[in-house]
């Protein structure tokens, strides 16, 4: 029967831990450890010599006395450690993420009027409409590249800033064979007299996002959910139409094609760990005069 008493012991001391781990609920940082002092034919309390034996199996720990020389040894048993919770710090940062989606814009031009028919020339008396201007969404991809992403503490580490820099590119894939044309001091666009197998405007933007994140586990950001929301302030750096046809073969050109310099908009993620689902939206338009088409985007976000 002593021979059983140690390890129905261990059972029994490893089962009263697990169950006081379920319950515990505090925050506190620092370790704690939990001690129980054995013996085989005694009871009274012992205390540890320098000069032990340590031998550990899993979450247990027993040390026994080697100097104690009597008949009865005495064992002291330590089960588990709580792990210290990692030291946050206010300024966290990452070092790379991407965004891949589609774009397209919310079309809010004043149709049939003088400020669109001179950025829009169709010839023969025709006027441009909405449709004019319809794109090949699943082709109409928008990627964004983020190199730092910086997170600076607000609120116990569940609220905070969120900012950094990135690269936005949209993809505007047109069904129509429109073409840009550029003159000294004016752009406009035209109805092309050939059909363009693949037809697009490229854009690419300097962005920097200043949103305020929510995080619900701030220990864990791997198991976390989280929501981001706030403004977006972007500077137009690269610009370009790509054609592709039977006739003119493959045709790019560049340049700032009437576009907007400068966009301010608004960008919202929601996610669990590294994965998240992103929207933006732009309060600037794609040109700067004749058309008020606003861009905006949808997709997967993954940051590392």
């Amino acid at each position: 029967m002593k021979n059983f008493i140690l390890p129905i012991t261990l059972l029994l001391i490893a089962f009263q831990s697990t169950i006081a781990q379920q319950k515990d609920t505090d925050t506190d940082t620092s370790r704690h450890r939990k001690t129980y002092s054995v013996y085989k034919e005694q009871s009274d309390t012992i205390h540890l010599p320098v000069n032990v034996d340590t031998v550990s199996v899993g979450p247990v720990t027993i040390i026994k006395d080697q100097e104690d020389t009597s008949h009865s040894k005495s064992i002291a048993i330590i089960i588990g450690e709580d792990k210290a919770k990692k030291e946050l710090k206010d300024i966290e940062i990452s070092w790379f993420g991407f965004d891949i989606g589609v774009n397209n814009f919310i079309d809010k031009s004043n149709y049939g009027s003088s400020e669109v028919n001179n950025f829009v020339r169709l010839g023969n008396g025709k006027e441009a409409t909405e449709e004019f201007f319809s794109l090949r969404t699943i082709k109409s991809v928008n990627v964004n590249i983020w190199p730092v992403i910086f997170r600076v503490n607000l609120i116990k580490h569940i609220l905070n800033l969120k900012t950094g820099i990135g690269i936005v590119m949209n993809n505007y894939r047109y069904t129509k064979d429109l073409t840009y044309v550029n003159e000294l001091n004016k752009t406009y666009i035209k109805l092309d007299d050939i059909h363009f197998s693949k037809n697009k405007l490229f854009t690419e933007y300097l962005t920097i996002p200043v949103l305020f994140h929510i995080n619900s586990n701030p220990y864990q950001n791997s198991r976390a959910f989280h929501f981001s929301a706030g403004p977006t302030f972007g500077l137009l750096v690269k610009s370009r139409t790509k054609q592709k046809s039977a006739e003119r073969g493959k045709d790019k050109n560049n340049d700032p094609f009437n576009l907007e310099k400068f966009r301010i908009g608004l960008r919202s993620e929601i996610g669990y760990g590294p994965i998240s689902l992103y929207g933006a939206y732009s309060f600037t338009t794609i040109h700067k005069y004749g058309l008020k088409q606003y861009p905006f985007s949808i997709g997967i976000s993954l940051l590392f």
